[in-house]
């Protein structure tokens, strides 16, 4: 028998006279898939950066017929836990079986006509390598129907003839050392005595998280509880989503008010003729907890799908919520272009969030590593955001400066206003349903001269200081931020809330000046913070220029809150306005803020490459 490889030719439609068969797919990712010319053909079994086509991991759950099925139950007494297990949560979606329930998810392959080839004539396609082969499912379109290409599958010679139609997707997404994405496509054919074969190259799409600079389009929140936990807070944020312009109504799942630490909000996308072609990702924190399930149970429909890579062992779960999971915006830093931006997530005593690996093994958004040790939560989004701005990047980092914060109180101090009260929040009606302690949700009556008394307030604000300038410094080298680029709000925080001491924290002592360094390499004995005030750096970007942020409550004096009045100033010089919500009960007591309470799905219509 003769096996002949495919040589390059022009004029792909154009008759063969010799068993040369081409496989194509959308090598040069225009969107198409060019059988009349070639510019689908030159590199095309090789995938790269670059080049190469690129294929969906079709997770979506269509009907939700899986979503629906999931059993999570919190209250099984001293039985067998009746819950899905958590392993079978993403073994069921649209692409877990052999039937299509959504062709718009599918990329296009195509082979060339290859009019010559007598009746007798036979065509087989198959995915090489066991790995992809597992992973990969692949449509002949045969009239109007999509029909499943299993292994033993064969062509007619008409098929041949006319040229074949096909379609490939995915069972999973690039998971560290299980399958990096890449399938090989073989196209055979078979006339006589003669075989011949062609073959091109493709690779999944990556899973990728959103930047700011994408426009939201659906905030999420916790479903209020029968006794109106989450309600009032829930009704605000309608309110302030409906100003901004986003259409879709707010979004209300799970029993916790922190859903942001259990879910991030992702997407995967490839070129299509009309645009990019994208499903959602709901990417599932790397903990085991009851909560994450909901990315499964209620965020999958027939355009959004889920992941999950759990935790296998690390002490410090804190840093797997995906509060801790940031993502700066599109950039490119010497030579290297990141059109998705990266991810950022911080580490505490140098152990690093499970999720990472999950996030590098996508190879697109290369993580960022930075130090929140010092933080009693240890989330990114405590004190670091990208926002859009008018500058030549087109966005900028805020980050949170305790010395200003400090000095807005010491000047106040001595200005003569030391016996106001250092917070302005007023009593609501509403606070007893806010709070999850609704028969203790008296306010902390302390005045400025009280705050700054307190022991090692102010070292307690330089030692934040330090921290946050260090991770400053590791986005300036990573990115190439310049200070004109990072904008700094008005912040304070202690190891202690306004109202006094949390008994479940454990008492740790502060580092001299000049021992930070040595001191934070040690997570269990390293003093840490959290927001004094409700923090305005973790709060929501809800569209360019538009920002949403918990009431801060300062100190009021002549009848403007000055830290208010710093916030504001702080965000004009991103030229973003900002709104403000009360999450005082609802979210800040919790050691959280609004950006914690919420998730939000954005516009994926950024080509990522």
């Amino acid at each position: 028998m003769l096996f002949v490889c495919a040589n390059t030719r022009s004029g792909l439609a154009s008759v063969s006279r010799a068993l040369n068969p081409v496989i194509l797919a959308d090598t040069n990712r225009d969107g198409k898939v060019d059988v009349e010319g070639n510019t689908d053909l030159a590199g095309k079994e090789t995938w790269t950066e670059h080049t190469g086509a690129l294929f969906l991991a079709n997770i979506v759950d269509t009907n939700r017929r899986c979503s629906d099925k999931i059993i999570t139950s919190f209250d099984f007494g001293d039985g067998p836990d009746p819950s899905t297990p958590n392993q079978e949560l993403d073994k069921c979606h649209d692409a877990a079986d052999n039937v299509l329930r959504n062709s718009k998810y599918l990329a296009a392959l195509k082979t060339a006509p290859m009019a010559d080839v007598s009746s007798s004539a036979t065509g087989s396609i198959a995915v090489l390598g066991e790995a992809a082969a597992e992973k990969v499912r692949l449509f002949h379109k045969s009239g109007n129907d999509w029909l499943y290409v299993a292994a033993n599958y064969t062509f007619t010679a008409d098929d041949i003839k006319k040229g074949l139609e096909l379609g490939i997707d995915a069972r999973d997404v690039r998971r560290p050392g299980v399958w990096d994405g890449r399938a090989t496509v073989q196209f055979s054919v078979s006339d006589g005595a003669e075989t011949a074969k062609d073959s091109v190259a493709l690779r999944v799409a990556p899973v990728l998280t959103h930047h700011h600079l994408q426009q939201a389009r659906e905030i999420i929140t916790m479903r209020p509880t029968e006794k109106g936990l989450g309600a009032r807070f829930a009704k605000e944020l309608q309110d302030h989503i409906t100003k901004a312009g986003i259409q879709k109504p707010l979004r209300l799942v799970g029993a916790d008010q922190f859903p942001q630490d259990h879910f991030e909000a992702g997407y995967t996308s490839i070129p299509g003729p009309d645009g990019p072609v994208t499903l959602g990702v709901m990417i599932r924190s790397a903990i085991n907890n009851s909560e994450g399930r909901i990315a499964f149970s209620d965020m999958r429909s027939d355009s959004v799908g889920a992941v999950q890579f759990l935790q296998i062992d690390n002490h410090d779960s804190d840093v797997d919520h995906t509060g801790n999971l940031e993502t700066i915006p599109p950039h490119t830093h010497n030579g290297k272009s990141y059109p998705a931006g990266r991810a950022i997530m911080g580490s505490r005593g140098g152990h690093k969030a499970n999720i990472i690996k999950f996030l590098e093994a996508q190879e697109v958004q290369k993580p960022v590593d930075i130090d929140t040790t010092w933080l009693y939560i240890g989330h990114t989004d405590e004190f670091m955001q990208f926002v859009p701005a008018d500058n030549e990047r087109g966005w900028a980092m805020m980050v949170d400066d305790p010395l200003a914060g400090l000095d807005l109180l010491v000047k106040a101090q001595k200005a003569g206003y030391g016996n106001v009260r250092a917070l302005s929040r007023p009593s609501f009606p509403t606070d007893s349903a806010d709070s999850l302690k609704p028969d203790d949700v008296s306010l902390p009556a302390i005045t400025i001269d009280g705050v700054l008394s307190r022991a090692n307030f102010s070292r307690a604000q330089e030692y934040a200081a330090w921290n946050i300038e260090r991770n400053i410094n590791i986005v300036k080298q990573e990115v190439g931020l310049d200070d004109g680029e990072i904008f700094r709000v008005p912040a304070l925080y202690y190891n202690e809330a306004m109202a006094g001491p949390r008994p479940y924290q454990p008492k740790k002592y502060l580092p001299e000046p000049g021992q930070e360094e040595e001191h934070i390499k040690d997570r269990d004995h390293a003093f840490q913070v959290y927001a004094f005030y409700p923090g305005a750096v973790n709060g929501i970007v809800l569209g360019k220029g538009k920002y949403l942020s918990a009431n801060v409550w300062g100190p009021v004096i002549d009848s403007k809150d000055i830290l208010k009045e710093a916030v504001n100033a702080a965000y004009a010089k991103a030229n973003m306005t900002v709104d403000y919500i009360d999450d005082w009960f609802s979210h800040h007591e919790g050691v959280g803020e609004i950006h914690c309470g919420s998730n939000a799905i954005r516009d994926t219509d950024f080509p990522w490459w």
